[in-house]
């Protein structure tokens, strides 16, 4: 079939097929023990070397190695902003936010055709998932986004492009294993954004391709596992690094705080290894109170590992959804530096509540306004059904059994659970 379903995630993206009359999500890379994985991580490294791009976990590890070249990555969470339109230089060409967008899509529909076979058909026809808003506040931005991207997959090479809330894609793999009617509230904290869906689902109902009157209510705000690693970033890694210290001539004031939030935030990494910025960093050392933190951040800078500790910290975010504590491991970033003096760091679960209780907060109010939409209480729900990576996190754990002790809690697939409602939605309108 020419069919797929498509989620390009903020930070992992999966592609579902119909292959020998059986759904399945394609194995888009392997890992570095040689397993292949139906995710792939949303990131492209282009190699100044060779002017070649790399993807998913291959474009990361060539990144990390130290190899000469340009990382991006959480590309999705661009769409929605008024900058969606512009331009970035990458050696000595500029791209738009568009094209470095479609190289990856493309990226998934050649995997994806591979994997068919060479004697299948290509993919034409894609379902692929959006948040319920792009941008939280202005619709005008909210449609450029699905626009920008039903235009970036017909670039790609789809004939037919439509797109489904990620939630009810959700939904739609879930009621697979229904045997009963039942209301059901879907949450999906992915890494850029936090959807939620109310719905009827029933056997009955499962493969009609009008739902409209199933769906109570549609919300979703934009924070996410991004937004998650960049608060532990600040308040557990960043201070390791010099923020928040004073300086010695400017009595109440500290080390400006911007440099530290760019260093958390992974599409502006790359802004902090320009020569400008080194320098301006420099001349804060004959004032800072702690010279060899500051040191680390140059560091740190001139080696172009910012990426790199972002992505130690996002390993940390993962740990603690199991264990009390995680290190991370900062001696790695220097390797034998003889020019600071640097200790691994320990983050704490009590940390990572600490940073994320804003967020959470404003994660459960956006799904109480949900349940008020659909003039519903927490009384009235059958079943919650959790996916998204970030779902896994114990404090969101904890506010679900919190809010809903009466309703059964099934786990869906984290990651790939709405993949395959986007194959069984792109199955009824183009099958």
């Amino acid at each position: 079939m020419t069919i797929c379903g498509l989620d390009f995630g903020t930070s992992n993206s999966t592609v579902g097929v119909v292959k020998n009359n059986q759904q399945t999500m394609v194995p888009l890379e392997q890992d570095t023990d040689g397993d292949w994985q139906t995710t792939l991580p949303s990131a492209l490294f282009f190699d100044f070397e060779d002017d070649q791009i790399s993807f998913g976990r291959r474009a990361i590890g060539r990144y990390t190695a130290g190899e000469r070249g340009r990382l991006l990555r959480s590309m999705k969470s661009l769409l929605g902003g008024s900058f969606m339109g512009d331009k970035t230089q990458i050696k000595n060409r500029f791209y738009s936010f568009d094209e470095i967008i479609g190289f990856f899509v493309a990226s998934l529909k050649s995997q994806a055709e591979i994997f068919n076979g060479a004697d299948a058909p290509p993919l034409e026809s894609v379902v692929m998932g959006r948040p319920v808003y792009f941008n939280d506040t202005d619709p005008t931005l909210d449609q450029a986004a699905e626009d920008h991207l039903a235009d970036i997959a017909r670039l790609a090479g789809f004939k037919e492009v439509s797109f489904q809330f990620e939630p009810i894609a959700a939904a739609l793999d879930y009621e697979q294993q229904v045997t009963k009617e039942e209301l059901a509230l879907i949450i999906d904290i992915g890494g850029g954004t936090s959807d939620f869906t109310l719905i009827r689902l029933s056997p009955e109902r499962h493969g009609q391709l009008d739902r409209q009157h199933d769906v109570l209510a549609n919300h979703g705000v934009h924070l996410g596992g991004t937004d998650f690693d960049r608060r532990l970033s600040v308040k557990g890694i960043m201070p390791e690094f010099g923020m928040g210290m004073p300086l010695t001539d400017k009595p109440g004031l500290n080390m400006p705080g911007h440099y530290y939030f760019d260093l958390a935030t992974w599409h502006k990494i790359h802004l902090l290894y320009v020569h400008s910025v080194l320098l301006e960093l420099k001349h804060f050392r004959p004032v800072v109170s702690d010279k060899n933190r500051l040191d680390k951040l140059l560091e740190l800078l001139t080696h172009r590992k910012g990426h790199q500790l972002a992505g130690l910290v996002e390993q940390a975010k993962i740990e603690l959804s199991e264990a009390p504590e995680a290190v991370v491991n900062l001696e790695s970033l220097f390797g034998d530096s003889a020019e600071v003096t640097i200790d691994n760091c320990t983050l704490t679960q009590q940390q990572l509540q600490q940073s994320l209780q804003n967020d959470i907060e404003k994660i459960f109010s956006t799904l109480d306004e949900t349940l008020k939409q659909a003039g519903l209480t927490h009384k009235n729900i059958d079943t919650v059904f959790t996916t998204g990576g970030s779902t896994a996190l114990p404090m969101v754990q904890a506010c679900i059994d919190a809010a809903f002790p009466d309703a059964q809690q099934i786990v869906g697939d984290l990651y790939n659970s709405v993949g395959a409602g986007l194959l069984m939605e792109a199955q009824l309108r183009y099958g």
